[in-house]
């Protein structure tokens, strides 16, 4: 009888398994033997039936009768299992679990034995794999003294701790498991729940990461790296958090004595800067005022002629405007100059400009305009870029040596930032060399002759650009010419206006009888502007501060057409001022004026109109009349 009656079940354990199962009489010879392997068809039923199985054993448990140990044992305790390593047929050995259980017939008597004999190689051979393994990587945890790595509990508290953790933390292990991982972060961040808030996070997403302070037991602080991983079982239940802290304290100070060497190298070169400019400025002014005194001599004169008289005063009033020139394009380097923004139409400005440039240029420069159909418009301040503009065409005339092709090319870009308008003027010039072009957008640096230039147009331009919102951009190519890019962000889309109202010129003359409070703090700029107002026709009132001025304005009885007010004075400014009047007489126009504030250069008050200073007669009217037209139309 067939110790397994279904062959297909033995086939399905073949498949699965390498055993045997055999049967013994009373005295330990086989009676029958089923091999359900390989390892076990090796040896022939007829040569292991009728034969004890002690053969299978190997030399010395022969000797010592392990095989009949065992039998005994099964008799007296009903079964007997062992495991070790065993002899195949064929000489191998393999490691082999035995079961042997006693056989019983129906009237209870001892009639023999059944067993099973099953091959635990592969098995036994994976397991020591696996611990091999992990004593591997136990080793490897232990031995990483870099690297903080252990185990927390759901709640947060440590249950395994290596040895790199003790090294960096400072905890030795039976002493810190079993305690909750916030001592290890600062009393600060303990107060506002930071570790609840680091297992929460790494809970719901998964993971936490972050570089930050931490504390060793005595105290100190660290700058580490902290990794954080949630661990789950099968079923998507949390076991715990997996924790990696890294020590890279040496780095972050290295970064940090970078960045303070990077700004101790940026604080050298603006120093360098500033000592080109400060030599820049007063080469220039000494300069300018040498002119101007100059002539003041002159006219004294008694013996001078009109003419005379008359071009030692020109000479004064031009030098004034150029020491205002050179006054803005230091405040529109430095980003402070206040704009008058304005929506544009790249490709009517450049249009508008070129009989200008050909001009200027002279006949040996040929133009080519370039407008990209379909442009956006921007908002920029029409007077600074077209003096942008002209100074960049000149620069590029003076590299081609009076002769060759200008291009001014416009395109709409799609950048990261947003959609920009890029204005590139291009030349056919000798081009810059790498080194020098390095240098282009720095104050008062300049290639040209003494006397040629400031060397502020490029540091002006660049200053215009940010100011703007944009960027400017130059590259060359020596012998082959230079192109300055100028990016501006495009404009929001077109309010409904009315095209009588977007091209109605307002009166440049003031109106005879205008009432106009004059507010300025300087005695002589508000002797010149009265004298200037006065002689418009005006009648003036001054007073020397915002709280003089509230004062006038309650007890005028005819009231004011018009506030004139300086911006930067003792007590309250010329924009409270204008603040509080527009609250309390929103009808009344108010025009400010300033050399330079810093409060209008970040935009505060850009509600209000403003007039430069210094400023001439015609300008100062033409701006008086296009506050009050504005004020007129708006009530």
């Amino acid at each position: 009888m067939s110790l397994i009656e279904d062959t297909q079940v033995a086939a399905l354990l073949a498949e699965v398994s390498d055993f045997g199962v055999f049967s013994l009489d009373t005295d330990g010879i086989c009676t029958g033997w089923m091999p359900i392997s390989s390892n076990y068809q090796l040896a022939p039923v007829d040569e292991v039936v009728g034969h004890p199985l002690e053969k299978f054993y190997g030399r010395e448990e022969r000797e010592a009768g392990a095989y009949w140990k065992n039998l005994k044992t099964a008799k007296e305790k009903g079964r007997f299992d062992t495991e070790g390593f065993r002899r195949r047929w064929d000489g191998s050995y393999s490691w082999t679990r035995i079961s042997i259980v006693k056989k019983l017939d129906d009237a209870g008597e001892h009639v023999g034995y059944v067993g099973v004999v099953y091959d635990a190689t592969r098995q036994r051979d994976a397991a020591k794999a696996l611990h091999a393994s992990e004593e591997a990587f136990r080793a490897l945890v232990q031995g990483l003294h870099d690297h903080a790595i252990y185990m927390l509990s759901v709640d947060g508290r440590v249950t395994n701790w290596n040895a790199g953790a003790e090294q960096i933390k400072g905890y030795p292990t039976e002493e810190i498991l079993g305690q909750h991982f916030s001592i290890f972060f600062t009393e600060d961040e303990r107060g506002r729940g930071v570790p609840d808030q680091v297992l929460e996070q790494a809970r719901v997403a998964g993971r936490y990461r972050e570089e930050g302070w931490r504390v060793r037991k005595d105290g100190e602080k660290f700058r580490a790296e902290i990794f954080v991983q949630a661990i789950y079982d099968e079923s998507g239940e949390i076991l715990g958090f997996g924790s990696i802290t890294r020590d890279v304290t040496e780095q972050y100070e290295a970064k940090q004595s970078l960045a303070a060497a990077q700004e101790a190298l940026n604080q050298s070169e603006k120093l360098r800067s500033l000592g080109e400019l400060t030599g820049g400025i007063a080469h220039d002014f000494n300069n300018l005022l040498t002119v101007v005194r100059g002539s003041a001599e002159l006219l004294k004169s008694e013996t001078l002629s009109d003419d005379k008289k008359i071009r030692h005063i020109d000479a004064i009033v031009e030098t004034a405007d150029r020491a205002a020139e050179l006054t803005g394009q230091l405040l529109s380097f430095a980003r402070q100059q206040p704009l008058q923004p304005k929506r544009l139409d790249l490709n009517e400005l450049i249009s508008g400009m070129s009989d200008l440039m050909k001009r200027t240029l002279g006949g040996g420069v040929s133009i080519l305009l370039t407008p990209s159909s379909g442009l956006w418009d921007v908002r920029a301040d029409p007077t600074q870029l077209e003096n942008l503009i002209l100074n960049a065409a000149i620069n590029a005339r003076d590299a081609m040596d009076g002769a060759g092709t200008l291009t001014l090319a416009t395109r709409n870009v799609h950048g990261k930032g947003g959609d920009e308008v890029c204005l590139s003027i291009s030349d056919t010039g000798s081009g810059i060399e790498p080194e020098i072009l390095e240098r282009v957008f720095e104050p008062f640096f300049t290639t040209k002759g003494p006397g040629k230039g400031t060397g502020l147009g490029l540091s002006q331009a660049y200053g215009f650009a940010a100011q703007s919102g944009g960027r400017l951009e130059i590259g060359s190519e020596v012998g082959r010419g230079t192109t300055l890019s100028l990016y501006l962000p495009r404009a929001e889309a077109k309010p409904n206006m009315n095209q009588s109202a977007r091209t109605r010129k307002a009166d440049r003359d003031v109106p005879r009888g205008t009432r106009v409070l004059l507010v300025e703090d300087s005695r002589t700029v508000a002797v010149f502007a009265q004298s200037l107002l006065e002689d418009m026709g005006c009648d003036v009132v001054h007073a020397q501060n915002a709280e003089e001025a509230l004062i006038a304005l309650e007890n005028e009885p005819d009231g004011f057409d018009i506030i004139f007010s300086d911006i930067v004075m003792p007590g309250l400014s010329g924009l409270d001022l204008a603040a509080r009047v527009r609250s309390q007489k929103p009808t009344l126009p108010i025009l400010l004026a300033t050399g330079y504030s810093e409060a209008a250069a970040r935009g505060e008050g850009s509600e209000f109109p403003i007039l430069p200073k210094p400023y001439k007669r015609d300008i100062l009217s033409a701006k008086l009349c296009e506050t009050m037209n504005a004020f007129s139309q708006a009530a």
